[in-house]
């Protein structure tokens, strides 16, 4: 059974001239940001979780991953890192969520991990 996602992005880019200063709009950028995205999911494979706990252990999402969502609803900053437990580029502050359709032609290596600076707890929904 196909499956199909539809999300919306938007985000405002700031940039902070001084430390501790305050935040402007990106002077490169000077507009917001945003996107509309569809996508049929190849599989049956859907999960949603509405509460985990994570903790500083890096703690895996799951692999052959098509989807990913991941809100961090309470807690201290959550990392995520999309190529195993290798880099974490993204972070997601109490109360921001993230979506992202995991591209390539080998889906098997988007294996999505999440760990926490402290103690966190989420909510995701991944596809496949």
């Amino acid at each position: 059974m196909a499956r199909k996602v539809l999300y919306k992005n938007h985000c405002t880019p700031q940039e902070q001239i001084s430390s501790g200063g305050r935040y402007y709009l990106d002077s490169d950028c000077g507009r917001r940001l945003t996107g509309v995205e569809e996508f049929t999911l190849g599989g049956s494979s859907v999960a949603y979780v509405s509460s985990e706990p994570v903790t500083t252990t890096p703690e895996s999402l799951g692999a052959d991953k098509d989807f990913v969502f991941i809100k961090n609803t309470s807690g201290d900053d959550v990392l995520v890192a999309f190529d195993g437990n290798a880099t974490y580029h993204t972070k997601l502050s109490n109360g921001e969520a993230l979506a992202v359709q995991l591209r390539g032609t080998d889906v098997s290596t988007n294996e999505v991990y999440v760990k926490s600076d402290g103690t966190s707890t989420i909510e995701y929904y991944t596809g496949t």
